[in-house]
């Protein structure tokens, strides 16, 4: 994030697309030396009890609303019926497992130029306005 190329960087579009962000350029024409940068991938899933919690809690809210809205299209539909009432089934199969989340990091570049806060003077206006105070870790 300190890099005068990071505005420009084909690494770090891969990064944003990772992330799910918003780019700082569309159409990136830097690309680093082969064999360059490196990235590293942290991957995690629930850590503590309460990411547990959490969790638990977000598998319950998805069931819920599930079985409510299996429920009322059952009810819609015994009412354009004689009132047999069929096994109840939703629409969406959701998943109950728990979240793993995927964190990609340039962290080595042999073309790194320093350029001390470049992402954060040029960062998109779309994670400004969402994060006003916002710091790169």
């Amino acid at each position: 994030i300190n890099c005068a190329r990071v505005t420009n960087c084909g690494a770090y579009h891969f990064v944003e697309e990772r992330h799910e962000q918003p780019h700082m350029t569309e159409n990136p024409t830097f690309e680093p030396q082969d064999g360059s940068p490196t990235i590293h991938v942290n991957i995690r899933t629930i850590q503590n009890e309460e990411d547990r919690k959490k969790e638990m809690e977000r598998m319950w809210r998805e069931h819920k609303a599930e079985t409510e809205r299996a429920m009322a299209k059952q009810q819609q539909q015994n009412n354009n019926t004689n009132g047999d009432e069929e096994a109840l089934y939703g629409e969406t199969t959701y998943d109950l497992s728990g979240v793993t989340t995927y964190e990609y990091d340039v962290v080595e570049c042999e073309d790194y130029v320093e350029d001390m806060g470049a992402w954060v003077r040029n960062m998109p206006q779309e994670i400004r306005d969402a994060n006003p105070n916002f710091v790169p870790s």
